[in-house]
């Protein structure tokens, strides 16, 4: 034996002289103000003394408030580490992505947190690692999909946590959601089970890949009667989709099957998380959030009943995380497109044709010129688009070489490679979440279009339901979040370029900056101010805010700071209604998931009685539906037949001014029944039609063609001209007052009017003016005046068609109810609809069709083409000016 080599010895065991400390010992003596590396800040120190309080240290669902750069990871840390070692809890801290779930890892060993990495397949992990996580000696991070799996990677936690859980909702509700592309097999084979639930013509239009980007809700009851054939069908899906098919296949009656030509999207509107053990096993559930919300979305996404809150410290809301100058280059002052007239689409060899645009307006033309200039200041960026489509073509219509294009990607080394890069633009579409670029990585940020639909049922929300309010706080923390990503610290700062109509729509509405953080509110308000100045000078304004220099130091941020200090955050009251619905709306979910029908619509109707108020209508025509389509499920139950026909009724009088419920009545049905206003529309076109004036097909020829040019063209005569002739193949009485000040164009059915602000040769940059605004309010008053009534048909409308996608805020705050914003390639492809109907009613009604006879095929035809009055107001109520 070599006599200079030590022995090997046995390890002892660490002498524990007292029990681990108890939260008032740990979080209670935290000083209010700390210092030097590593410390906490003050405001981190508060959330965990409240956490600390008896009282909700057992409830079963915790929330804690941390916004952007405030540190929350370290906070959640400390908390899951705690119960490891106070409680000897198996902890688990879920990340919505593996990149952030890496991020975690590295701040925990960083912190001296035992801590054990869990990523990647199941096969990956480490015995070791999973050795100490079961016996409470490390916490395990991880990502959602592996809690809410079919087989989850940590079945038995005793304390879970997650992180970001504002942006849960579709990391947890993908476990139970089946996505299937047009190009599946099943796609089709679903079609062919539901046949005759749907409309042939809808059916035509899905298979038809260039048919814009409609989504059609599926009746309930013909999901319940197809079950088992939908079984057959979804069986044979492979890999992902299979796995989650696995997640609701017991439970495909009370799914929801949602249709695009883009594919299928099956899943229950609220996730069933109370069947799912991993998840409700735990003795607590912590939630960190950038925001808790008002309106019980957490609730929603995690499908919990109720989660108690530690709002995030008042003393935050003056602190801030580091400052942004927004700056909106659709407002610059400018008489030219500086990026070239084809804006966005100049890199698109496919760019959307009329017949897409009805459903899915074009992208607006991006200032490229300006903000390649914008983007110019500094060497790295960052673009955040819903989807990666956009985010390549900006990069491509920039001029952005392949070889500084980085990808968020998921691996390990993560965002790394960007921020090591000199130059570069970091395309990050639906990454609004969990990418940290703090002091120097990056300070420019390119936030392009509304990341409001991320999947067909969100859409189906947005666009036929019309019920956006309910989702709004939503998408307004996925755009905060966005706006953060530069911005991690106090000191760190960034320009944020805001492009895209529906983000600076959004950003305009008064009732959504209210929502925001004094900070934000203020940052919006300043950068939407000075971005109404000439290009170059917004040029060298955003230098000198990235520089910070002496201009920006005199002059903006005392101006930001005393805005900060006028501003309030505030909620509608409609919020608080959404609040105390939620509870009812998971226990809906909750009954319909186990096939008690019954409860299910009962349940309903006690969340539709909270849903009150106008703001809320297009929800309540929701749970109404849905209760009424339980009631018919509940065969045995004696009330429910004549409850099924009352929410029926009520959901018909919630959705008006839309038309996805009548499609889903209709859809067995080949002729359903016409509202009065499409009825009068019908009689209006048959009667056109057996005029002499469109009689002859060389007349009808000359006279569509002659329109649909006007309407193209940008001269303010042609182009009132054109909206004339569209009234007319729409059935309206149709004309342009002489009169001063009066609209351009009036479409008059018996019960319902529409007028035109015509602003054809206005450029696309800036916003709609007051003034605009003003004459177009007054138009249905002066038009009744002119038809000698004392007021117009009720739900009557105006609208101002413009190139310009945002109104000024003034013009939003002056604008009443009944206003809205069109585009002109909107009302181009209504015009191009309208002639496809009148063809179909050529081709099938030839000479000598008289009667009832022309009256049914006029009807199929403008239902087909889906310009009834009801679609016509449908697609021109979109846009509200004032929400």
């Amino acid at each position: 034996m070599d006599d200079n080599k030590q022995p090997v010895r046995f390890r002892q065991r660490a002498k524990q002289v007292t029990a681990p400390p108890t939260p008032e010992a740990l979080f209670g003596v935290l000083p209010r103000t700390t210092t030097g590396h590593g410390a906490l800040w003050s405001h981190q120190a508060d959330m965990l003394r409240a956490y600390a309080s008896p009282e909700l240290l057992n409830k079963p669902d915790v929330a804690l408030e941390l916004p952007t750069g405030s540190g929350k990871t370290l906070v959640g840390l400390l908390l899951a580490d705690w119960r490891r070692r106070y409680f000897k809890h198996r902890s688990v801290y879920a990340c919505p992505t593996k990149q952030l779930a890496h991020q975690v890892w590295t701040a925990a060993r960083a912190q001296g947190v035992p801590a054990a990495l869990f990523i990647g397949g199941r096969s990956d992990f480490s015995d070791q690692d999973l050795a100490r996580y079961e016996g409470a000696d490390a916490v395990a991070i991880t990502v959602y999909s592996h809690v809410f799996n079919t087989n989850s990677a940590f079945p038995d936690a005793q304390s879970l946590l997650f992180d970001d859980a504002h942006a849960a909702e579709n990391y947890v509700a993908d476990a139970w959601a089946v996505d299937i592309p047009a190009a599946a097999n099943q796609f089709t084979s679903l079609l062919d089970v539901f046949g005759d639930d749907l409309d042939p013509h809808l059916v035509t239009r899905l298979t038809d890949r260039h048919s814009g980007a409609e989504v059609r809700l599926v009746p309930a009851t013909a999901v319940a009667k197809h079950a088992p054939d939908l079984d057959k069908v979804l069986s044979t899906l492979s890999g992902n989709a299979s796995y989650r098919f696995k997640m609701i296949r017991p439970h495909l009656r009370a799914c929801l099957f949602y249709v695009s030509p883009q594919g299928w999207y099956i899943r229950p509107m609220l996730p069933p998380t109370f069947t799912h053990d991993p998840f409700t096993g735990p003795q607590q559930r912590i939630y960190l959030s950038a925001t808790l919300g008002e309106g019980g979305e957490l609730e929603r996404a995690f499908g919990r009943l109720k989660i108690s809150r530690i709002p995030a410290p008042p003393e935050w809301e003056n602190i801030g995380s580091g400052r942004r100058f927004f700056v909106f280059p659709d407002l610059a002052e400018s008489t030219q497109d500086p990026f070239g007239p084809a804006g966005l689409h100049a890199a698109d060899p496919n760019p959307p044709t009329p017949s897409d645009t009805a459903e899915a307006p074009a992208d607006p033309e991006i200032k490229g010129g300006l903000v390649g200039q914008l983007i110019a200041l500094r060497g790295k960026s960052v673009v955040l688009t819903p989807d990666k489509k956009s985010a390549t073509k900006i990069a491509d219509t920039l001029d952005i070489p392949h070889t500084e294009r980085f990808q968020p990607g998921d691996t390990l080394d993560g965002l790394q490679p960007f921020k090591k890069a000199q130059r570069g633009m970091l395309l990050a579409p639906s990454r609004f979440d969990g990418m940290d670029m703090p002091d120097e990585s990056c300070s420019i940020i390119l936030m392009h279009d509304l990341p409001n639909s991320l999947h067909l049922q969100d859409q189906f929300l947005q666009t036929r339901l019309r019920a956006g309010r309910v989702a709004q706080e939503r998408v307004r923390t996925r755009v905060i979040q966005g706006a953060g990503r530069c911005t991690r610290g106090p000191r760190d700062f960034a320009l944020v370029i805001v492009t895209g109509r529906e983000l600076q729509r959004f950003l305009s509405r008064l009732d959504v900056r209210e929502g925001l953080p004094p900070e934000l509110q203020a940052e919006i308000a300043f950068g939407r101010d000075n971005s109404q100045v000439a290009p170059s000078d917004l040029v060298a304004l955003a230098r000198s805010a990235l520089d910070r220099d002496e201009i920006w130091q005199e002059d903006a941020e005392p101006d930001i700071v005393e805005r900060r200090s006028e501003c309030i955050k505030q909620e509608p009251a409609y919020v608080a209604k959404l609040a105390d619905s939620a509870e009812h709306e998971v226990l809906a979910w909750q009954a319909a998931w186990l096939e008690d029908w019954d409860a299910a619509s009962q349940r309903a109707v006690q969340a539709l009685n909270l849903l009150t108020g106008e703001e809320l209508r297009p929800y309540q025509a929701m749970w109404a539906y849905l209760g009424s389509a339980w009631a018919r499920l509940a065969i045995g139950a004696p009330a429910a037949p004549a409850r099924a026909e009352q929410l029926l009724d009520r959901a018909r009088k919630a959705a008006i001014g839309t038309t996805w419920l009548r499609e889903i009545e209709g859809q067995a049905d080949a002729e359903p029944e016409l509202g009065v206003v499409d009825s009068e529309a019908v009689a209006a076109v048959a009667e056109a039609y057996r005029s002499k004036k469109l009689k002859t097909a060389a007349k009808y020829e000359a006279f569509a063609t002659e329109m649909l040019a006007n309407l193209g063209n940008r001269n303010a005569t042609k182009y009132e001209q054109g909206l004339v002739s569209l009234g007319e193949l729409l059935g309206a009485r149709s004309f342009k007052s002489s009169d001063q000040g009066r609209e351009d164009a009036a479409w008059l059915w018996p019960s319902w009017w529409l007028t035109v602000e015509a602003k054809s040769e206005q450029k696309s940059e800036g916003g709609i003016s007051l003034n605009d605004i003003r004459q177009t309010n007054t138009h249905l008053q002066q038009l009744a005046g002119d038809q000698q009534v004392d007021k117009p048909p009720a739900d009557s409308i105006s609208v101002i068609a413009s190139p310009k996608g945002i109104v000024s805020d003034d013009g939003v705050t002056g604008a009443l109810p009944h206003l809205y914003l069109v585009s002109p390639e909107t009302i181009l492809a209504l015009a191009i609809r309208a002639t496809q109907a009148w063809t179909r009613i050529r081709g099938a009604a030839p000479a000598g069709v008289e009667g009832d006879d022309l009256l049914t095929v006029v009807a199929q035809a403008l239902r087909t083409s889906r310009v009834l009055p009801s679609y016509v107001k449908e697609t021109m109520t979109a846009d509200p000016v004032r929400a």
